[in-house]
Protein backbone atom coordinates (compact mmCIF):
# COMPACT_ATOMS: atom_id res chain seq x y z
CA UNK A 1 0.00 0.00 0.00
CA UNK A 2 0.95 3.81 -1.06
CA UNK A 3 1.77 4.90 2.36
CA UNK A 4 2.20 8.50 0.96
CA UNK A 5 -0.47 10.78 2.43
CA UNK A 6 -3.31 10.87 -0.28
CA UNK A 7 -5.92 12.88 1.84
CA UNK A 8 -6.82 15.88 3.68
CA UNK A 9 -7.74 16.37 7.49
CA UNK A 10 -9.52 14.23 9.89
CA UNK A 11 -10.20 13.95 12.99
CA UNK A 12 -9.89 10.93 15.56
CA UNK A 13 -12.31 10.64 18.29
CA UNK A 14 -10.65 8.44 21.51
CA UNK A 15 -12.33 7.78 24.59
CA UNK A 16 -9.35 6.82 26.98
CA UNK A 17 -8.69 5.56 30.07
CA UNK A 18 -5.55 5.73 32.69
CA UNK A 19 -3.42 2.72 30.35
CA UNK A 20 -0.74 4.40 28.43
CA UNK A 21 0.74 1.07 27.70
CA UNK A 22 -2.79 -0.16 25.72
CA UNK A 23 -3.17 3.25 24.02
CA UNK A 24 0.35 3.07 22.26
CA UNK A 25 -0.96 -0.57 20.67
CA UNK A 26 -3.81 0.69 19.34
CA UNK A 27 -2.18 4.32 18.11
CA UNK A 28 1.00 3.15 16.81
CA UNK A 29 -1.55 0.19 14.74
CA UNK A 30 -4.08 2.42 13.45
CA UNK A 31 -1.92 5.02 12.73
CA UNK A 32 0.71 2.35 10.48
CA UNK A 33 -2.20 0.66 9.06
CA UNK A 34 -4.28 3.85 8.12
CA UNK A 35 -4.07 7.62 9.70
CA UNK A 36 -0.86 8.64 7.88
CA UNK A 37 -3.07 8.26 4.66
CA UNK A 38 -4.30 11.58 5.94
CA UNK A 39 -2.32 14.73 5.49
CA UNK A 40 -3.12 15.71 8.77
CA UNK A 41 -5.05 13.94 11.62
CA UNK A 42 -6.74 15.83 15.11
CA UNK A 43 -6.88 13.72 18.09
CA UNK A 44 -9.78 14.61 20.36
CA UNK A 45 -9.73 12.56 23.29
CA UNK A 46 -11.55 12.21 26.41
CA UNK A 47 -9.27 10.54 29.44
CA UNK A 48 -11.19 9.20 32.34
CA UNK A 49 -9.42 9.25 35.56
CA UNK A 50 -9.73 5.17 36.02
CA UNK A 51 -7.45 2.40 35.51
CA UNK A 52 -3.62 2.25 36.07
CA UNK A 53 -3.57 3.22 39.48
CA UNK A 54 0.43 4.15 39.00
CA UNK A 55 -0.47 6.29 36.08
CA UNK A 56 -1.58 9.82 35.19
CA UNK A 57 -3.51 11.71 32.63
CA UNK A 58 0.27 13.19 31.56
CA UNK A 59 1.37 9.79 30.75
CA UNK A 60 -1.89 9.59 28.35
CA UNK A 61 -0.87 12.84 26.48
CA UNK A 62 3.17 11.90 26.07
CA UNK A 63 1.92 8.55 24.25
CA UNK A 64 -0.76 10.92 22.09
CA UNK A 65 2.08 13.13 21.06
CA UNK A 66 4.07 10.75 19.43
CA UNK A 67 1.16 10.32 17.05
CA UNK A 68 -0.40 13.47 16.97
CA UNK A 69 0.63 16.96 16.55
CA UNK A 70 -3.09 18.33 17.35
CA UNK A 71 -4.13 16.95 20.24
CA UNK A 72 -8.26 18.16 22.04
CA UNK A 73 -8.18 16.54 25.29
CA UNK A 74 -10.65 16.37 28.26
CA UNK A 75 -9.76 15.29 32.09
CA UNK A 76 -12.76 14.94 33.96
CA UNK A 77 -12.79 14.58 37.73
CA UNK A 78 -15.15 11.52 37.49
CA UNK A 79 -15.90 8.68 34.98
CA UNK A 80 -18.40 9.05 32.71
CA UNK A 81 -18.37 6.88 29.55
CA UNK A 82 -21.47 8.78 27.52
CA UNK A 83 -20.63 12.12 28.40
CA UNK A 84 -17.13 11.72 27.38
CA UNK A 85 -18.83 9.90 23.94
CA UNK A 86 -21.05 13.29 23.64
CA UNK A 87 -18.14 15.64 24.73
CA UNK A 88 -15.73 14.16 22.20
CA UNK A 89 -18.23 13.75 19.26
CA UNK A 90 -19.57 17.48 20.06
CA UNK A 91 -15.75 18.84 18.89
CA UNK A 92 -16.22 17.01 15.23
CA UNK A 93 -15.42 19.05 12.94
CA UNK A 94 -14.15 17.17 9.63
CA UNK A 95 -16.88 15.49 7.14
CA UNK A 96 -15.67 12.16 8.42
CA UNK A 97 -13.63 11.15 11.60
CA UNK A 98 -12.60 7.67 13.22
CA UNK A 99 -14.38 6.65 16.38
CA UNK A 100 -11.67 5.00 18.10
CA UNK A 101 -11.84 3.81 21.72
CA UNK A 102 -8.22 3.07 23.52
CA UNK A 103 -8.09 -0.42 23.30
CA UNK A 104 -8.34 -2.06 19.69
CA UNK A 105 -6.28 -2.91 17.34
CA UNK A 106 -5.76 -2.38 13.56
CA UNK A 107 -4.40 -5.72 12.24
CA UNK A 108 -4.27 -4.97 8.49
CA UNK A 109 -3.72 -2.24 6.10
CA UNK A 110 -7.28 0.11 5.50
CA UNK A 111 -7.36 1.85 2.01
CA UNK A 112 -8.46 5.34 2.98
CA UNK A 113 -9.34 5.89 -0.86
CA UNK A 114 -11.75 3.56 -0.53
CA UNK A 115 -13.57 4.86 2.43
CA UNK A 116 -13.32 8.12 1.69
CA UNK A 117 -15.18 7.22 -1.78
CA UNK A 118 -17.87 5.05 -0.31
CA UNK A 119 -18.98 8.17 1.60
CA UNK A 120 -18.64 10.57 -1.50
CA UNK A 121 -21.14 7.95 -3.39
CA UNK A 122 -23.43 7.23 -0.83
CA UNK A 123 -25.49 10.32 0.96
CA UNK A 124 -27.24 8.26 3.23
CA UNK A 125 -23.79 6.21 4.20
CA UNK A 126 -23.17 7.33 8.04
CA UNK A 127 -20.74 5.07 9.25
CA UNK A 128 -18.05 1.90 8.28
CA UNK A 129 -17.51 0.00 10.71
CA UNK A 130 -14.02 -2.41 10.62
CA UNK A 131 -15.42 -5.83 12.00
CA UNK A 132 -14.29 -7.71 14.78
CA UNK A 133 -15.02 -10.51 13.20
CA UNK A 134 -14.93 -11.90 9.70
CA UNK A 135 -17.34 -10.71 7.60
CA UNK A 136 -20.99 -12.31 6.45
CA UNK A 137 -20.40 -14.54 3.33
CA UNK A 138 -23.08 -12.48 1.40
CA UNK A 139 -23.60 -8.95 1.16
CA UNK A 140 -24.95 -6.36 1.23
CA UNK A 141 -23.03 -5.44 4.41
CA UNK A 142 -25.41 -3.33 6.32
CA UNK A 143 -25.66 -3.77 10.35
CA UNK A 144 -27.81 -2.40 12.54
CA UNK A 145 -25.91 0.88 14.12
CA UNK A 146 -23.89 2.79 15.16
CA UNK A 147 -21.50 0.74 16.74
CA UNK A 148 -18.94 2.15 18.71
CA UNK A 149 -16.23 -0.47 17.53
CA UNK A 150 -13.61 1.08 15.64
CA UNK A 151 -15.41 3.14 12.85
CA UNK A 152 -15.68 5.57 10.36
CA UNK A 153 -18.68 7.93 10.81
CA UNK A 154 -20.17 10.93 9.02
CA UNK A 155 -20.23 14.20 10.91
CA UNK A 156 -23.52 14.92 9.45
CA UNK A 157 -24.75 12.11 11.22
CA UNK A 158 -23.95 13.28 14.40
CA UNK A 159 -25.69 16.58 13.88
CA UNK A 160 -28.75 14.90 13.49
CA UNK A 161 -28.43 12.23 16.21
CA UNK A 162 -27.30 14.45 19.12
CA UNK A 163 -29.72 16.29 19.78
CA UNK A 164 -31.33 12.88 21.47
CA UNK A 165 -28.49 11.92 22.83
CA UNK A 166 -28.85 10.55 26.20
CA UNK A 167 -25.73 10.66 29.12
CA UNK A 168 -27.99 8.56 31.36
CA UNK A 169 -28.09 5.53 28.06
CA UNK A 170 -25.51 3.04 26.97
CA UNK A 171 -24.39 5.66 23.89
CA UNK A 172 -24.52 3.24 21.29
CA UNK A 173 -27.71 0.69 22.11
CA UNK A 174 -29.64 4.22 22.41
CA UNK A 175 -29.51 4.41 18.79
CA UNK A 176 -29.77 1.01 17.85
CA UNK A 177 -33.50 -0.08 18.21
CA UNK A 178 -34.85 3.70 18.56
CA UNK A 179 -38.95 3.48 19.54
CA UNK A 180 -39.39 7.37 19.68
CA UNK A 181 -38.80 10.35 17.45
CA UNK A 182 -35.71 9.24 16.34
CA UNK A 183 -36.61 6.41 14.74
CA UNK A 184 -37.59 8.91 12.01
CA UNK A 185 -34.33 10.69 12.03
CA UNK A 186 -32.38 7.65 11.82
CA UNK A 187 -33.91 6.19 9.00
CA UNK A 188 -32.59 6.46 6.20
CA UNK A 189 -28.96 6.32 7.23
CA UNK A 190 -26.74 3.27 6.33
CA UNK A 191 -24.37 1.45 8.12
CA UNK A 192 -22.21 -0.76 6.49
CA UNK A 193 -18.50 -3.13 7.41
CA UNK A 194 -15.60 -2.27 5.90
CA UNK A 195 -14.26 -5.02 3.09
CA UNK A 196 -15.51 -7.56 0.96
CA UNK A 197 -17.70 -10.46 1.72
CA UNK A 198 -16.44 -13.22 3.70
CA UNK A 199 -13.57 -10.65 4.58
CA UNK A 200 -11.80 -11.44 7.74
CA UNK A 201 -11.98 -9.64 10.70
CA UNK A 202 -10.08 -6.36 10.52
CA UNK A 203 -9.29 -5.15 14.54
CA UNK A 204 -8.78 -7.09 18.07
CA UNK A 205 -10.18 -6.36 21.15
CA UNK A 206 -7.04 -5.80 23.66
CA UNK A 207 -8.96 -4.48 26.31
CA UNK A 208 -10.14 -7.68 28.14
CA UNK A 209 -7.09 -9.43 29.04
CA UNK A 210 -5.90 -5.70 30.35
CA UNK A 211 -9.25 -5.49 32.94
CA UNK A 212 -8.90 -8.49 33.77
CA UNK A 213 -5.54 -8.70 34.94
CA UNK A 214 -6.15 -5.50 36.95
CA UNK A 215 -9.18 -6.91 38.25
CA UNK A 216 -11.32 -4.31 36.01
CA UNK A 217 -14.99 -5.00 35.35
CA UNK A 218 -17.80 -2.92 32.82
CA UNK A 219 -21.27 -2.85 34.63
CA UNK A 220 -24.34 -0.81 34.45
CA UNK A 221 -26.03 0.30 37.07
CA UNK A 222 -29.73 0.85 37.28
CA UNK A 223 -29.64 4.27 35.85
CA UNK A 224 -28.46 2.90 32.63
CA UNK A 225 -25.28 4.34 32.79
CA UNK A 226 -21.59 2.40 31.94
CA UNK A 227 -18.96 3.09 34.17
CA UNK A 228 -15.75 0.49 35.67
CA UNK A 229 -15.91 -1.77 38.89
CA UNK A 230 -12.53 -2.69 40.51
CA UNK A 231 -12.60 -6.11 42.46
CA UNK A 232 -9.60 -7.77 44.18
CA UNK A 233 -7.44 -10.35 41.87
CA UNK A 234 -6.95 -13.51 43.79
CA UNK A 235 -2.92 -13.75 44.11
CA UNK A 236 -2.64 -16.71 42.31
CA UNK A 237 -4.82 -15.78 39.37
CA UNK A 238 -3.25 -12.43 39.34
CA UNK A 239 0.16 -14.65 38.75
CA UNK A 240 -1.15 -16.38 36.04
CA UNK A 241 -3.27 -13.23 34.05
CA UNK A 242 0.31 -11.81 34.83
CA UNK A 243 2.27 -14.28 32.92
CA UNK A 244 -0.32 -14.58 30.11
CA UNK A 245 -0.68 -10.60 29.98
CA UNK A 246 3.19 -10.26 29.33
CA UNK A 247 2.77 -12.68 26.68
CA UNK A 248 -0.33 -11.19 24.77
CA UNK A 249 1.69 -7.43 25.03
CA UNK A 250 4.63 -9.12 22.77
CA UNK A 251 1.83 -10.50 20.25
CA UNK A 252 0.67 -6.78 19.95
CA UNK A 253 3.89 -5.14 19.71
CA UNK A 254 4.49 -7.47 16.67
CA UNK A 255 0.68 -6.90 15.34
CA UNK A 256 0.88 -2.95 15.82
CA UNK A 257 4.28 -2.54 13.91
CA UNK A 258 3.59 -4.87 10.81
CA UNK A 259 1.91 -3.29 7.88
Amino acid sequence: MDHEPQHGRIDVVTIGTLRPDILEFTLLSFHRKFLRQFQRARLIINIDPIGDERRSTDDVLRICAKYFSEITHRCPDQPHFATAVKWAWEQVETEIFLHLEDDWLLKRNVDATRIVRGFEADPDLASLRFNLTRNPSRGPLYFQGPSLNPSVIRRRFLEEVLPFFSPHLDPEKQYTYPNDARREVLAHWRHILYGEPGEASYVLDIGKKWRRFHGFAKWQPGSGELSWRKTPVPPLRKTWYALKHAAFSRYLQYLAGRG
